[in-house]
């Protein structure tokens, strides 16, 4: 008797936002602002005359701690936009496999066009 054969179902994991970063021409006097959709953008950091020596950057660290986290509110509205750390949750796993495997098809795909360029 032959043996049934297990099929492994593949499940589709849907992004649930996206992060967009993006560079172009530096700004020798600028402003860092957040904005919550159209609203008014709020300014939070600014250059300034000293900083003719370091490059002006502005950089973000949330440690792994439950109170860790950066808070903007805007003036006008008060709402409230939060980064923060937490434990990780179903919803955290899926995203993080889905983006191993993507990450994975990307590096064997890269190795069998390096392949087929040398053959």
């Amino acid at each position: 008797m032959a043996k049934a054969k297990k099929t492994k179902k593949e499940e589709v994991v849907e992004p649930i936002g996206e992060v967009t970063l993006r560079q172009s021409e530096k700004l020798e006097q600028c402003e860092w602002v957040f904005q919550f959709d159209d609203d008014e953008p709020q300014v939070f950091a600014w250059t300034s005359e000293d900083m003719t020596n370091e490059e002006p950057t502005v950089t973000f660290t949330i440690s792994n701690t439950k109170d860790a986290y950066i808070s903007f509110t805007n003036k006008e509205t008060l709402k409230k936009f939060k980064l923060y750390a937490r434990e990780l949750t179903e919803a955290g796993i899926k995203l993080r496999d889905f983006q191993t495997q993507q990450s994975e098809l990307v590096k064997t795909n890269i190795e069998n066009e390096s392949t087929n360029k040398e053959a």
